[in-house]
């Protein structure tokens, strides 16, 4: 038995070394969803993680995101999230707003771009950084082109339907605030 101690001894110093070591290394789906996010900011979206919409129940989605090219004069705040069920009352079968929704010029476009987006997405939003789709990453380098190139084809269309006619002088009451807060 004393042969064997020493022999113990070392096989368990040496787990308690590549435990941890093993613990921290990246798993094969870890490193599938680094390559998609990086492949998504290399393009020029961003790439943000927001909760899922509650009909989903607990947990986070990347929300990827392709910039405005001119985000003056934009109503956005308005998001659309996967409900549990279709319903006739819905903007779009199993698609409904949260809270506010969207002008209603875009509205033809948008359930254009839901027609196009990956079976694994959960969401549309916009910010004032530009126009998201929110999705669970499953189906990997076929969703990612399929949200891509939605949003490089969409998206534009969407901000011109969203923007709001200038004011007086070629200005928004927007910009108006805005030069009266720098003076």
């Amino acid at each position: 038995m004393s042969g064997w101690l020493p022999l113990l001894i070392i096989i368990f110093a040496v787990a308690l070394v590549v435990g941890p070591v093993m613990w921290m290394k990246p798993s094969d789906r870890d490193r599938r969803l680094a390559g998609l996010r990086q492949r998504a900011i290399a393009s020029g979206m961003t790439v943000k993680m927001r909760p899922l919409p509650p009909a989903l129940g607990e947990g986070t989605a990347a929300v990827y995101f392709n910039r405005w090219d001119d985000p003056r004069r934009l109503v956005v705040g308005w998001n659309l999230e996967l409900q549990r069920m279709s319903h006739e009352l819905h903007f779009a079968g199993r698609w409904d707003w949260s809270g506010r929704a969207a002008p209603e010029a875009a509205w033809h476009l948008i359930r254009e771009l839901l027609d196009r987006l990956p079976e694994d997405a959960c969401g549309i939003q916009s910010t004032r950084g530009g126009l998201g789709i929110q999705w669970q990453e499953r189906s990997g380098d076929k969703g990612f082109e399929t949200v891509e190139q939605s949003l490089q084809q969409m998206r534009p269309e969407i901000e011109e339907a969203i923007r709001q006619p200038a004011g007086r002088n070629g200005d928004s009451d927007a910009d108006e605030e805005e030069k009266g807060e720098r003076q």
